[in-house]
Order: structure tokens, then sequence, then C-alpha cells
């Protein structure tokens, strides 16, 4: 059972950085993403396509170039589609934020803090 000081402070940091501006943006492109049926489609398809063809090729099947191309069609797709795109920005930019964040608390701490969350998340 954690102390109450503890399980107070622990409760207002995560509720600060949920509202930090990177955090913030990243769930309202979640949102937006989630939203999106057209964006919703267009990652489904892809991701069937990429599953279909990995077991393809881990079942020593040849893949053809019109396969490649049209993986590559999707792909493209997707990277075209604004709603994707902003939330693969908003994601990278979340991320390098957290990173940010775990290093300023293991220097503070002394430890790899990231690394110990980690550990003990599985």
């Amino acid at each position: 059972m954690l102390n109450p000081t503890v399980e107070t402070a622990a409760r207002e940091f995560a509720q600060k950085l949920r509202a930090s501006p990177p955090i913030a943006a990243f769930w309202q492109a979640r949102a937006r993403l989630d939203a999106d049926e057209e964006a919703q489609s267009l990652l489904m398809e892809l991701q069937q396509r990429q599953q279909a063809l990995m077991l393809k090729q881990q079942d020593g099947r040849g893949i053809t170039q019109e396969e490649i191309d049209a993986l590559r069609r999707l792909q493209g797709e997707a990277q075209r589609n604004p709603v994707i795109m902003a939330y693969v920005q908003a994601q990278q930019q979340a991320q390098a934020f957290l990173s940010e964040v775990n290093m300023e608390i293991s220097q503070l701490l002394g430890f790899d803090f990231g690394g110990l969350a980690g550990a003990g998340g599985g």
C-alpha cells in the first residue's frame, strides 16, 4: 500500500502530465483518428495487407511485385491522410515529451526511473 502522501503526489503528477500540451494533443488526435471511419478503414486494410504478406513470407511463399506495389500504394494513402498523419505526429511528440520527463525524473531520483517502471510493468 502506498503512503497517502506519495499516492496523492502521484495522482496530481499524472493529472498534470495528461493535461500537458503534448499529451493532451496526443489524446485529441487519437480521438479524431478513432472517430474517422475513412482513416480507420485505411489503417485496417493496411494492417491486414501487411499481416497477409508477412504470413506469406513466413510460409516460404514468394511475394509478387504487384503485392509490394499495392502495399506501397496503401502506405502512401495513409501518409496523405491528414487525420492519420496528425495522429502520428502527435504520438511522436508525446513520446519525445515523455522521454524528457523520464530523464528529468531519473536525474532527480538518481536512477533510471523509466527502466525501473518498465521492468515492473509486465
